[in-house]
This record gives C-alpha cells, structure tokens and sequence, in this order.
C-alpha cells in the first residue's frame, strides 16, 4: 500500500496587494490573491515524493470559503490528485487555533502517512496552525525543513531543518507533520491545460466540526505609526559629520 500524503494550503493576499485599516475591526484588501509562497514549496516536496514512490496517493486540504477553494484549484493545477475544502467563509476570518482544529479534524478522517504545510502563511507570519495541527493529531512535527526523503518500507522519514550556521539532520517515524522552508522544493509553474483543467475541477466540501474555543481574541487594527520627515544635511562632506552631531544633541540624542 503506497503512501498517503495530505498538503495544507492557504490563500493569502499577494504581497503588492494595498491594505488599509478601515476601522479597528476590519481590514481593507485589494482584490489581489494568491497560494501562500511556502505552502507551494510544500505542494511541490510532495509531487516529488510521488516521483520517487510512484503509487503514493496525495490530498491538498485548505480551510474556509471561497479563497480556501482558490488554493485548492491552484493545487490541482501543479498536480496534487485529489483536494478538499473544510468548513466555509467564517473559517477565513477565524484565529490559528480553530482553523487547525478544523483541519486536524478532517485529517483524522484520512489519517495521512506525512502532511506538509508551508512553515508560515504569507500574510500573518505566526506559523501557528501547522504545529497546532499536529498537537491535534499528536504526531511529531518538524519545522523549517529544507530536504526531506521518506522511507515508506521502513515507515520513516529523514529531515534536514534548517538552524543558525547548518543543518539538523533528524530521523521520525511515520506518522509526522513537515513545515516546509525555502529550498525543499522549486514549485513549477502549471501548464495552461492543468490550469483550465482546474478551473473547471469539482471542490469537494466537508463541514468545519466542532473545535475548541478559541484561545486568542484580536482586540483590533491599527495602521503603522507615521515616519517623522527626514531632515538632509546641507553641507558636504565631511562638513555634513559635524552638523549631524549638531543636529542630534539639539534633539537630545547626543549629550
């Protein structure tokens, strides 16, 4: 029996896309979406993995409404077999915690050999739901994982993650959850066909479930603060060193 492997994925605003604080409890965001950059790196380890273990059967997961079925389409398009939506629009709004619950209890309905997930989505930086799911399913996870090779006859999957001056090499059996880093895999860009092809493919959809309340409540937004005007020196250098010096102590930086 060949390998099953799940692959979680988000859509998140693209990254020239403007946002604005409309008010404390909401955001304004540009129409401009994409699948989150790590989470295509994870899409990608695991068309590798069917490469090298040709009978291993893949399933892309994605939580919420209709941009959870955006990333799912873009899964199909590179290639992934078979995708599934969890839960509907509140889901695209909800904090880390419930999102991972709802995921988690789908996967138990499949009970993967591997999940991947990108390390982070590409719009709130907490690389949060992908250990949570894990804790959920109470199976290992590594993070920041930068190669990957599995042993399916040994039920064992080797992994490089990626630490301050290396490489940590660490060894797990299977089941196990894989947060991907920059450098796993080099997501290809999907043919035209594979692209209409999706478009057109059915979304399978499942209800969120029941999760635990959640734990984190956003209190509100709020726009950056307002960079002070930048003051230029008018003379040359070296001259410039000196008014510099002269225009810190008058702003109380310098004694």
């Amino acid at each position: 029996m060949g390998l099953k492997v799940a692959v979680l994925v988000k859509q998140v605003p693209d990254h020239e896309a403007i946002i604005q604080v409309k008010s404390r409890s909401d955001l304004e965001i540009e129409e401009r979406w994409v699948c989150s950059f790590y989470d295509e790196i994870a899409l990608q380890a695991a068309l590798n993995i069917k490469k090298d273990h040709p009978d291993t059967e893949l399933l892309a997961l994605s939580a919420g409404g209709r941009r959870a079925t955006d990333a799912l389409r873009r899964a199909v398009a590179m290639g992934i077999d078979r995708v599934e939506r969890v839960g509907d629009d509140p889901l695209d709004s909800a904090e880390s915690l419930q999102v991972a619950a709802s995921l988690a209890s789908r996967l138990k309905e499949h009970n993967p050999d591997l999940v991947l997930c990108g390390k982070l989505a590409g719009h709130d930086d907490q690389a949060a739901v992908g250990p949570m799911v894990a804790e959920f399913l109470d199976i290992p996870h590594i993070s920041s994982v930068v190669s990957l090779q599995v042993d399916p006859a040994g039920g064992k999957a080797r992994a490089g993650r990626k630490v301050d001056g290396g490489i940590w090499t660490l060894e797990s059996g299977l089941p196990i959850l894989v947060s991907a880093e920059k450098g796993l895999a080099e997501p290809h860009i999907p043919v035209v066909t594979r692209v209409m092809k999706a478009m057109k493919a059915k979304i399978e959809s499942f209800p969120a479930g029941t999760g635990p309340e959640e734990s984190v409540r956003r209190l509100g937004y709020h726009p950056p603060p307002t960079r002070p005007p930048v003051k230029m020196m008018g003379a040359e250098f070296p001259g410039n060193i000196a008014e510099l010096i002269g225009c810190l102590k008058e702003a109380g930086t310098l004694s």
